[in-house]
């Protein structure tokens, strides 16, 4: 590769810039970094430091962002054993020929039930990051129930969590949590990143937009029809749920029309938020401004008492499910010009990326849609 490759020479000047001592060239159609380096371990004592290539094994330009982290990574090590803060660890960086067999996961590791792993998983879970108050509904749907499995296990083992993926349907949803739960336990219990990264790689097929948007949803009629037959407290928030596309634990519980005709949510899920309507004139035909509940226990997880509309739903025949209310505020949003995907994002409470890939496939058929109309025009 040519010196003057205008990629290269850009990323050397920003690793210069920030204080790296790490250039990066190519070889052979690799990466290689190039920087001057404490003697390694095999040198005799005495030997001063030297500049040094080490091979990335990344392909270029393919891979080049890879070996770009790779060489922040190199210059952040040396720059930390320059100030004395630590010793140069060279381990890394040796050809793989060279590199000390890592330890097995349990390897010198005292045996863990099944339930002791989840417990640890628990813990280890917990203290990542601040949670809101669906923590506890997050770590049962996504990690305690996936794990389950496992808790009669008496010595776990890697091959355990393998097995825990591949034994849900490929490409299902239920494998990509199994995926995610087990990876994050390997992690939890300090077990090798090749472990993780299998677990990972198995969970992988899973498309949000193939499973939401293959349901069918109801038409504005059947949606007035069945509120319009409901008691006064159940149509209330359920009609919010309809207008504003709300998640059913946010109506029930932190739901109020503001006198701007917005809904105010003020907590939930992705916390507080404001909501359009949609269509504006359910708020009216319901008198939404006119906040009404039915009796329930509100110190219930969100997700108990987001299934309580669920039960109404079924009592009532609704024929349909509380979300998919959600969902056709979304695809109504998706038809309405004066509605920008981010904006309906923040309508209903999760990001722009979210948003795009539930609802991929009826974007899609609306811009072709117009796209024909216009061709029709044009005939």
């Amino acid at each position: 590769m040519a010196p003057s490759d205008p990629w290269l020479a850009r990323q050397n000047v920003a690793l210069k810039l920030k204080g790296h001592g790490v250039t990066l060239d190519v070889a052979g159609g690799r990466v290689r970094l190039r920087a001057t380096m404490p003697p390694k371990p095999e040198d005799p004592p005495g030997c001063e430091p030297k500049q040094q290539r080490i091979s990335t094994g990344f392909v270029y330009p393919a891979q080049a962002s890879e070996s770009l982290q790779l060489a922040e990574q190199l210059g952040n090590a040396l720059e930390r054993h320059r100030l004395g803060l630590e010793t140069f660890n060279w381990e890394p960086w040796l050809p793989k020929s060279k590199q000390k067999t890592p330890k097995k996961a349990n390897e010198n590791v005292e045996a863990l039930t099944g339930q002791q792993a989840v417990r640890l998983t628990r813990q280890w879970w917990g203290k990542q990051r601040t949670r809101g108050p669906s923590e506890e509904d997050s770590w049962k749907v996504d990690y305690q129930d996936p794990l389950a499995p496992l808790l009669n296990i008496d010595s776990l083992m890697p091959e355990h969590l393998v097995a825990l993926v591949e034994t849900t349907k490929s490409g299902s949803r239920s494998r990509r949590r199994a995926s995610q739960a087990a990876a994050t336990l390997a992690r939890a219990l300090g077990w090798t990143d090749e472990l993780i990264a299998q677990l990972r790689e198995l969970g992988k097929g899973y498309s949000s937009a193939n499973s939401q948007v293959a349901r069918d949803l109801p038409s504005k009629e059947m949606i007035e029809e069945f509120i319009d037959r409901l008691s006064s407290a159940w149509q209330w928030p359920v009609a919010i749920t309809a207008a504003y596309g709300c998640r059913p634990h946010e109506a029930l519980l932190f739901a109020q029309i503001m006198p701007t005709g917005l809904l105010r949510i003020s907590d939930g899920k992705t916390g507080a938020r404001e909501s359009l309507a949609l269509p504006n004139e359910w708020v009216k035909r319901w008198s939404l401004g006119t906040k009404r509940l039915p009796a329930f226990n509100n110190q219930r997880s969100h997700r108990d008492v987001g299934a309580l509309m669920g039960q109404a739903f079924r009592r009532h025949n609704a024929g349909f499910k509380p979300y998919d209310l959600r969902h056709a505020w979304a695809v109504r949003a998706i038809h309405n010009p004066q509605i920008s995907p981010s904006l309906a994002a923040k309508s209903m409470g999760h990001s722009l990326a979210v948003h795009s890939s539930v609802y991929q496939r009826w974007f899609d058929s609306h811009q072709m849609v117009l796209v024909q109309n216009q061709l029709s025009l044009s005939a």
